[in-house]
């Protein structure tokens, strides 16, 4: 008996291991920029508490975008069913820089895509950004606002 105790254990003992978990994959989100798709993995990802974050500016996507173009967005359901938001950055026909501004805020399993471009006639997108928010807040303005989670980039070039 006492031989097979020792078995077991030592069968029990290879089975376990000292090593992480694997990690999970990040979600990726789709950029449609007139029919042609790119997937982008996050620039910023953390945990839910927004504690344990891993910044890869390699990750953000960098395309042409003619002005007047939309960005069609599209999330896969771990981010959809979270709040998630989009940010873009234009230039004005004119040429004068505006600063970022939401277009667009949804709740929790209300949306997976949404379109971006500019209410300007004539506007040069230059960054097209999804924040998915974490499970934090923080006093903002105009009262409690979450904490970015994770970000996905669109850089546009020329």
């Amino acid at each position: 008996m006492r031989k097979l105790l020792v078995v077991v254990v030592l069968v029990l003992a290879g089975c376990s291991s000292n090593e992480p978990p694997a990690a999970v994959p990040r979600p990726r989100i789709d950029f449609t920029i007139a029919e042609q798709k790119v997937t982008a993995k996050p620039f910023l990802y953390c945990d839910v508490k927004v504690e344990d974050c891993r910044r890869d500016n390699a990750a953000m996507i960098k395309r042409p975008v003619p002005p007047g173009t939309s960005v069609k967005i599209t999330v896969p359901k771990e981010v959809a069913d979270t709040p998630w938001s989009v940010v873009i950055q234009y230039r004005t026909a004119t040429g004068e820089q505006k600063a970022p501004v939401t277009v667009a805020t949804f709740g929790p399993g209300k949306q997976t895509s949404f379109e971006a471009l500019p209410t300007e006639p004539g506007a040069q997108l230059q960054t097209v950004e999804v924040k998915q928010a974490g499970g934090v807040l923080v006093q903002g303005d105009n009262g409690p606002e979450p904490v970015t989670r994770a970000a996905w980039s669109l850089q546009v070039t020329a």
